[in-house]
C-alpha cells in the first residue's frame, strides 16, 4: 500500500510540474496576446490556467501595472510538488522537512523578490540622486516610503542630503538582503533537525 502511495505522489508531483509549466506559458501567451479570441491557443491556456490563478488575483499582488500573482501560484504549486516529491521518494513526511521547505518557499518566492525589487529600485533612486535625473527620481518613486522610514530612525530632525540618505537605504536594504538570506538557511537547516 505504501509503495501504491508513494508513486502516486510522484505522478502528482510531475502533473503539477506540468501545471506550472502551463501557467508560464499562459504568462508568455499573455504578453503576445492580452485579449484571446475564442479557440485560439492563447484562450485554451487560459481555461485550462486562469481558475487556479484566479484564487491568488489579488490588488495586493499588484506592483503598478505588474500582477505577481502567478509568481504566488506557481510557489504553491511549487511547494506542493516538493512535499510530494519527498513522500515518493521517503514513504513519509516529517515535519521539520515541511517546516524547512515553507522557510524556503516563503524567503524564495516572497522575501527575496520584495527585497530585490527594492534593491533595484533604490539603485535606480540612488543614481537619481547623484545625477539629478528628474526622469530617474520619477521611475523610482517607489523607494520614497523606504526613504521616510530611514530618515524617521535613523536620521530624525536633521538635515540629510538626498544622496546619503539614498546610499544609506540601498546599504540597509543590501545587508538586510545578505543576513535574512543566512538566517533563513540557518533555520531552515535547524527545522531539518527536528525529530517527528
Amino acid at each position: 500500500m505504501n509503495v501504491f502511495l508513494m508513486d502516486m505522489a510522484d505522478f502528482l508531483a510531475r502533473v503539477l510540474s506540468l501545471y506550472s509549466f502551463f501557467i508560464w506559458i499562459r504568462i508568455f501567451l499573455s504578453w503576445v496576446n492580452p485579449f484571446p479570441r475564442e479557440g485560439s491557443l492563447t484562450w485554451y491556456f487560459a481555461r485550462l490556467v486562469d481558475p487556479f490563478l484566479n484564487l491568488f488575483r489579488s490588488s495586493r499582488f499588484r506592483v503598478g501595472i505588474l500582477d505577481l500573482s502567478p509568481v504566488f501560484a506557481i510557489a504553491v504549486l511549487s511547494l506542493a510538488q516538493s512535499l510530494l516529491k519527498l513522500f515518493s521518494i521517503y514513504g513519509t513526511l516529517r515535519l521539520g522537512w515541511v517546516v524547512s521547505l515553507l522557510l524556503q518557499y516563503v524567503w524564495s518566492y516572497g522575501i527575496q523578490i520584495f527585497l530585490i525589487f527594492a534593491i533595484i529600485i533604490m539603485v535606480v533612486r540612488t543614481i537619481s540622486a547623484f545625477s539629478g535625473s528628474f526622469a530617474l527620481s520619477r521611475m523610482a518613486a517607489l523607494a520614497d516610503p523606504l526613504m521616510r522610514k530611514v530618515r524617521e530612525v535613523f536620521f530624525n530632525r536633521r538635515l540629510v542630503r538626498d544622496t546619503t540618505l539614498a546610499v544609506t537605504t540601498l546599504a540597509i536594504l543590501i545587508v538586510l538582503y545578505i543576513v535574512l538570506s543566512y538566517l533563513i538557511s540557518y533555520l531552515a537547516m535547524l527545522s531539518m533537525r527536528i525529530p517527528f
